[in-house]
């Protein structure tokens, strides 16, 4: 009687750009025109070239506006008092930071009727 062992070897490959969710959002603080976040880089990658973070009014037909940095905050300015934003956060590997559908965060914050910082 002849035995054979066989062995598989599986092989994934992931892009460079997987799995690139910043941890650790936070709103720091609210003003009536203004939005200050603050994250931590990704867990599993430590070679992080930039973010993206897109923004814009709940349930308005208005464009993104999209910001980058290195950096890991932000303020988001002239914006309008009481009203509710939608916020989404990407990081990027590399500088071809365009527009992608990769893996992104979306948080929603309000601004204040008034200077009062949370």
């Amino acid at each position: 009687m002849i035995y054979f062992i066989v062995f598989y070897t599986i092989f994934i490959f992931l892009p460079n750009n997987f799995a690139q969710i910043p941890t650790n959002i936070a709103i720091l603080s609210t003003d009536k025109d203004s939005i200050r976040l603050s994250w931590s880089k990704p867990d599993r990658l430590t070679s992080i070239y930039g973010y993206t973070i897109k923004y814009r009014s709940i349930n308005s037909n208005q464009p993104w506006i999209v910001r980058q940095t290195n950096e890991t905050k932000i303020v988001l300015d002239k914006l309008s008092p009481i009203t509710r934003y939608e916020i989404i956060l990407q990081a990027y590997t590399n500088s071809s930071h365009t527009d992608s559908a990769g893996p992104s965060t979306r948080i929603e914050a309000i601004t204040d009727a008034t200077g009062n910082v949370q």
